[in-house]
C-alpha cells in the first residue's frame, strides 16, 4: 500500500509539471476561449465577443482565414468594448496570424466584427495584458525595482513559412521602470534561406534597426538610454524564419515623480503622416512616451503637402491636457516649438484637428528646465 501511494504521488507531480510546461508554451500571452466563423451567409454568428480580465490590454493575437464561402473579401474590425483597435484588417484566403498593438485599453469584451458581407474563421485568440497602473502596494519587483529580468517563456520562432503560426513578432509587457539594456539569443538555422533580420523597439522607439541574424546564431546585447514603455517588440524585417530565445531586460531604478538617475534630458520620435484619407483618417495619431517627467518644450517639423486639400491642423496634448487645439500647418512646412509648461504625463499625443493629411517629422521633447 505504501509503495502504491508513492507511485500515485509521483504521477500527480509529473502531471502537474507537464500541465505547467504546457501552459508555459504560450509565454505571457493569455488564451481566450472561443472562436469560430462570423459574417456572410454561411456563418451563424454576426460577431465574436470574448470576455477580458479587468486589466489593461497591450496586444491581441489571433489566427484568421477566409476559406469559408465562395467569395474572398473577408475583412475584420477588432474592438475592445466600443473602442476600435483596428477598423480594417484584410483577411487572406489561406489565413494568417495577426498581432495588434493596443494602447493599454481596459474593457469587458474583445469584439470581432465583419466589415464586408463575407465569412471569416477566427481561432487561437490570445491577449497580452500589461501592468495594472491603478494604486496598489509595490512588491519587491515593483516599479522602483531594478536589475535583469528574464522572460524564458516569451521566446519563439517567428517569420517565414515554417514559423508563420507564431506570427512575425514577439511582444512582451514591460514593467513600469526605465529600460537600460536588452539581450537575447537568435539564430537563422530554420528553413532554406539565410536572410534572417530583426528589429527591436519599445513602443514606437526603435532600439535596434535591422539586426543581421547568423545561421549559427549569436547573443545580441543592446544598450538602451532609460526608455520606458508598455511593450518590448522583437519583429522580423525579412521573409525568413528566426528563432529568438533567452530574452532578458535590464531595468533601472525609478525615483518618485517619474525620474531616474542618468535619465535622458530629451526623447525623439521620427514622426509620421497622420489624418485624411491617405494617412489613416481622424483616428490616426502619434504617441510619444514621457514617463511622467516634466516637459519643458516640444519641437517638431510639419507640412501639409499630401492630398488635395490644404487645411491641415494639429492638436497637441499631454495625456488629457491640451497644449494646442488647432495648430495651423502650412503647405510648404515649418518647424514649431511649443511650450511644455512643465506638465508631467505618461504620453504626448499629436493628432489631426481637421480631416486632412499632415506630415510630422523630427519630434523632440525636452524635459526639465532649459
Amino acid at each position: 500500500m505504501r509503495r502504491l501511494l508513492i507511485v500515485l504521488f509521483s504521477l500527480t507531480l509529473t502531471t502537474a509539471a507537464t500541465a505547467q510546461d504546457l501552459r508555459g508554451v504560450r509565454g505571457d500571452w493569455s488564451p481566450l476561449h472561443g472562436g469560430g466563423c462570423i459574417g456572410g451567409s454561411s456563418c451563424r454568428e454576426r460577431r465574436l465577443r470574448l470576455q477580458l480580465e479587468d486589466r489593461p490590454v497591450v496586444a491581441v493575437r489571433f489566427s484568421a482565414h477566409d476559406q469559408v464561402g465562395a467569395k474572398a473579401e473577408g475583412v475584420l474590425r477588432v474592438k475592445i468594448d466600443g473602442n476600435t483597435v483596428d477598423g480594417y484588417i484584410d483577411i487572406p484566403r489561406k489565413g494568417e496570424v495577426f498581432t495588434l498593438e493596443v494602447e493599454e485599453l481596459r474593457g469587458r469584451y474583445l469584439v470581432f466584427e465583419p466589415v464586408n458581407d463575407d465569412e471569416v474563421e477566427i481561432s487561437d485568440v490570445a491577449v497580452l495584458y500589461g501592468r495594472d497602473t491603478r494604486p496598489r502596494d509595490e512588491g519587491p519587483r515593483g516599479p522602483r525595482g531594478g536589475g535583469w529580468r528574464a522572460y524564458p517563456r516569451a521566446g519563439a520562432c517567428i517569420g517565414g513559412d515554417e514559423c508563420s503560426r507564431n506570427g512575425d513578432r514577439i511582444t512582451i509587457a514591460l514593467e513600469r521602470a526605465p529600460v537600460l539594456g536588452i539581450r537575447f539569443f537568435a539564430h537563422d538555422s530554420i528553413g532554406t534561406k539565410a536572410d534572417g533580420k530583426l528589429s527591436v523597439r519599445i513602443d514606437d522607439t526603435t532600439i535596434g534597426w535591422t539586426l543581421d541574424i547568423l545561421r549559427a546564431g549569436k547573443r545580441h546585447e543592446l544598450d538602451v538610454e532609460g526608455v520606458e514603455g508598455t511593450r518590448l517588440v522583437i519583429e522580423t524585417e525579412s521573409d525568413d524564419e528566426v528563432e529568438v530565445k533567452d530574452i532578458e531586460v535590464l531595468y533601472g531604478t525609478r525615483r518618485r515623480g517619474g525620474d531616474w538617475p542618468g535619465g535622458p534630458r530629451e526623447v525623439t520620435h521620427e514622426g509620421a503622416c497622420i489624418g485624411g484619407s491617405e494617412c489613416g483618417g481622424r483616428r490616426a495619431r502619434i504617441r510619444v512616451p514621457l514617463h511622467g517627467r516634466p516637459v519643458s518644450s516640444i519641437r517638431l517639423y510639419a507640412r501639409d503637402d499630401v492630398g488635395a486639400r490644404a487645411g491641415g491642423e494639429l492638436k497637441i496634448r499631454i495625456d488629457d491636457t491640451i497644449l494646442e487645439y488647432s495648430l495651423d500647418i502650412p503647405r510648404e512646412g515649418r518647424t514649431f516649438t511649443i511650450d511644455g509648461k512643465g506638465l508631467e504625463g505618461e504620453f504626448l499625443f499629436i493628432e489631426p484637428a481637421e480631416d486632412d493629411e499632415v506630415v510630422v517629422k523630427d519630434i523632440r521633447v525636452r524635459f526639465g528646465e532649459d
